[in-house]
């Protein structure tokens, strides 16, 4: 049965997964920012197949959350603060542990 995909667009699926994959568990260790992550991305992969907008690649991934933001001394008020990203597992377990801290207390 023919689903209509071509080649590449199947390619540039298992791309884009395997690029996550690979992101989700540079972020299983600790929380990231924007620079960070693409930072340790262009020493992981091919620099000419660097995904452009790391945003939108992290935003469209249900298991990958923003944390917040990072304001850096000398940025111009017209760029938008860099994010901070972090897996859904490492929130999870750091918000168990928090929760088991408050009630210690």
């Amino acid at each position: 049965m023919l689903s209509g995909r071509n080649e590449t667009e199947d390619e540039t699926e298992m791309n884009s997964q395997n690029l996550r994959e690979l992101i989700r568990n540079y972020l299983s260790e600790r929380p990231r920012n924007t620079i960070e992550i693409s930072t340790w991305l262009s020493s992981q992969i091919d620099p000419t197949n660097s995904p452009v907008d790391i945003t939108s690649i992290l935003e469209a991934d249900d298991q990958i959350v923003r944390i917040g933001t990072v304001r850096k001394s000398g940025m111009r008020r017209s760029e938008s603060p860099v994010s901070e990203w972090a897996s859904n597992t490492w929130v999870k377990h750091h918000e168990r542990k928090r929760s088991e801290q408050r009630k210690e207390s």
